[in-house]
């Protein structure tokens, strides 16, 4: 256990520190508060705390004598505190080899460094002799790609987005952040490798807590697998952790894998037996979209680990994918936008990232499907989309404005009103109304005074910071640049 003291008369600050500390130390860090200085002496006697915090204001000049020979005697590290600027107490820090004397009123930037300068010097580093040689090893990519066969004893990161276009915004986000100890970050064509050089006391707070932090300004569903592998290299290590990271497959993303619980993939047929292909035959047939629902959900979320490999998973999807290419064929259903349909359905299986996105798009698929054949008389595709645009350009300011919902307007479903989107306007729900969110937010700020945080409310963004670099994309300026040249 980590034992921290914080002496301080006033309790705000006393909490502020608690909090501030407690955000960048572990759960096994032990925290004692005192605001009477007896009772500071006594917790110094009893509990040798590693770190203290301590305002020097509360010391009575007559005390001090005593307070400093405790201090020296039963406190490893020590940061004061003072209210005062003065001579008397920087000689007072220097006298009890304070790391640092924070000047009150006390900012958390303040307290964040002089924590973390702290722990830098409380932590063991890694081998000490090994340490400065290993070092310029440890940076070459080579590591990752060929095998040394010298174990690396220090915890690893394998950081994979969702999205396929934000890897340069995580190698930018990962060089900001404020880890204990900077790693050596090696990037590669799909994941960003952070090779730790000193011990982290909790891996799995700091995963979680990059985690965290990057939610708070970006989009992009993030995953970390972390391993920490005494005997294995840097080589083995990393493929370690590329493999555990395709639980993603399974279970999403927004989370940290721990690789050292990965099991190794199961063995499972990929292909229909016969009375599942002719249950298939029937539900297509009957257009027994619940069943078929049931029997996807039942089949593919229900898994535990260990899991099969998600190769072997697609290629069972790709067998489903053949019951429904065949109710195709046999129902005519072979014009240019159901066979761009399928064909796209098909691509989604092979490079989608996470099955329940793969499951939910071959049920869209065959529900577009019945839709067909349901509605061969139907009103012109163009009325349709009239009304749908309408219905979004009177809803826009609606953040939870869905693609459900308007399809639901025009009575028709999700599947087939989101294929009419992309095949008559080349662009997909999500793009239509960002366009309509972001024009209706162009007229606000040019011919108001409103704020941009209001604006992004008024027009459907629940997140200001989002709605500015939506803007920007939409029209090359930020929100304020766009307002400064109205103004000109």
């Amino acid at each position: 256990m980590f034992k921290i003291l914080i002496a301080d008369r006033d309790r705000q600050e006393v909490n502020g520190i608690e909090w501030l500390v407690s955000k960048y130390s572990s759960p096994d860090f032990i925290m004692e508060k005192r605001n009477e200085l007896a009772e500071v002496l006594a917790v110094l006697e009893t509990d040798l705390p590693d770190i203290l915090f301590i305002e020097l204001d509360m010391i009575p000049d007559t005390h001090w004598k005593m307070v400093q020979s405790y201090i020296n005697r039963y406190a490893k590290k020590v940061v004061t505190l003072t209210a005062e600027t003065t001579f008397e107490r920087a000689m007072q820090a220097m006298s009890v080899k304070a790391v640092d004397l924070l000047v009150k009123p006390l900012t958390p930037n303040l307290v964040k460094k002089a924590f973390q300068e702290l722990m830098r010097m409380q932590l063991p580093l890694l081998k000490d002799e090994k340490n400065t040689s290993r070092t310029a090893y440890d940076s070459k990519y080579e590591a990752l790609f060929i095998d040394d066969m010298i174990p690396y004893e220090y915890p690893v990161f394998l950081i994979e987005s969702e999205w396929n276009d934000a890897l340069d915004e995580i190698r930018v986000f990962s060089n900001e952040f404020d880890f204990y100890y900077k790693p050596v970050i090696f990037s590669t064509s799909d994941h960003l490798v952070l090779a730790f050089q000193h011990e982290l006391q909790d891996e799995i707070n700091e995963a979680k807590r990059f985690l965290r932090e990057w939610e708070i300004e970006h989009d992009a569903p993030l995953a970390i697998a972390i391993s920490h592998r005494d005997q294995h290299s840097l080589y083995q290590t990393y493929n370690h952790l590329r493999k555990a990271i395709n639980v993603t497959f399974y279970t999403g993303y927004r989370q940290v894998i721990l690789a050292n619980d990965f099991h190794d993939w199961v063995e499972r047929d990929p292909f229909l037996t016969m009375e599942q292909q002719r249950d298939w035959v029937h539900m297509l047939d009957e257009k027994e979209i619940s069943e078929i629902k049931a029997w996807m959900y039942g089949e593919f979320f229900s898994m535990k680990s260990p899991y099969p490999s998600p190769s072997m998973l697609r290629t069972r999807l790709t067998s489903i994918l053949a019951q429904v290419r065949r109710y195709m064929i046999k129902s005519g259903l072979q014009d240019s936008s159901s066979e761009n349909y399928y064909k796209d359905v098909f691509n989604k299986i092979l490079n989608y990232s996470v099955l329940y996105r793969i499951v939910q798009e071959i049920i869209l698929f065959i529900d577009y499907l019945f839709d067909i054949q349901n509605q061969r008389v139907e009103k012109p595709k163009l009325d349709i989309m009239e009304a749908a645009i309408t219905y979004m350009e009177k809803n826009y300011y609606r953040s939870d404005l869905s693609l459900v919902e308007v399809a639901n307007h025009i009575g028709r479903s999700p599947s087939y009103f989101s294929y009419l989107l992309t095949n008559k306007n080349n662009r997909s729900f999500r793009e239509i109304l960002t366009n309509i969110r972001i024009q209706k937010a162009k007229d606000i700020l040019s011919t108001s005074d409103t704020p941009i945080q209001n604006t992004a409310k008024l027009v459907g963004f629940n997140n200001p910071n989002y709605f500015s670099r939506i803007f920007r994309k939409q029209t090359g300026l930020s929100p304020r640049e766009f307002i400064r040249q109205q103004t000109l």
